[in-house]
């Protein structure tokens, strides 16, 4: 028998005071789920535009020890209401293991990097080129013994947009490890974007070695807070979710600090599109 694990995870909103017009919004969450037997990373962005709102969500699972690669994410849909939303675009993605632990956040984000700027047709081609631009190995056909991975689009019109509840709409992930028969379902709340995350955290006054540094704390600091999540239970202590949350923003961050870097130290023509 399938066993099932539901996943609620808590929704985070950024919080940031837009300056910007409603059109161009975008906000970023970078979210890891540890489970018993397997872990998910997943990043999610969000992006305003005048046709309503593109969410695009990019995730990988992994297993313990032998079971590493043979989890998997098997499918991504929205629920706004009684609305269960498929995906306008979706697809794998793989990335060499070294490059997805180095920054798994980064990785996450070039998937879903070019939001609305792209059609089906050219979508590995431009993921990556990104990814490659940005260090990130990510590879747009199958390669045997990379880490796959799963992205997808939604297109949502303002009126279904108009109607998302935050705290009860959500992103459903389906993983699975078909190996021993076993799924689990993540769920995490959708928001209302109201802000610019990459200009929250802007590194334009900062040199390449500054950046490097503060990458370095950022790692240090959530190798701390995860150190002390592991005293706490999921679903038994509140305080797990909380040093969850605070684990997500400084990951945010330091993805964001990485591609910043890469401009710097390459030149930001070598990541246009």
């Amino acid at each position: 028998m399938i066993g099932r694990s539901i996943v609620a995870a808590a929704v985070f909103s950024l919080n940031i005071i837009c300056l910007t017009p409603a059109y161009s919004q975008e906000e970023l969450e970078y979210k890891k789920f540890k489970l018993d037997n397997a872990s998910c990373d997943v990043g999610v962005k969000y992006k305003k535009a005048p046709q309503g709102l593109v969410l695009g969500v990019s995730a990988v699972a992994t297993g313990k020890g032998s079971e590493f690669r043979k989890w998997g994410v098997s499918g991504i849909k929205l629920r706004i209401g009684s609305d269960r939303i498929k995906p306008d675009e979706d697809g794998k993605f793989y990335v060499t293991e070294e490059s997805f632990f180095r920054v798994p956040g980064a990785v996450l984000f070039a998937v879903i990097g070019a939001l609305g700027e792209y059609g089906g047709s050219n979508f590995n081609n431009t993921m990556s080129k990104i990814g490659v631009a940005l260090g990130l190995g990510l590879i747009a056909l199958q390669a045997k013994g990379e880490i796959a991975g799963e992205r997808c689009i939604f297109n949502i019109p303002p009126d279904v947009a108009e109607r998302i509840e935050e705290g009860k709409d959500n992103i459903e992930i389906l993983i699975a490890n078909d190996n021993l028969h076993v799924e689990h379902t993540i769920k995490i709340g959708i928001i209302r974007p109201a802000g610019d995350t990459e200009s929250k955290y802007d590194f334009k006054g900062m040199t390449e070695d500054d950046i490097l540094g503060r990458m370095d704390l950022l790692k240090s600091r959530i190798a701390s807070l995860e150190q002390e999540r592991s005293g706490y239970k999921y679903g038994e202590d509140p305080q797990f979710d909380v040093i969850g949350r605070k684990v997500e923003t400084l990951e945010t961050e330091r993805a964001l600090a990485y591609k910043a870097w890469f401009e710097k130290k390459n030149g930001r023509d070598g990541i246009q599109q």
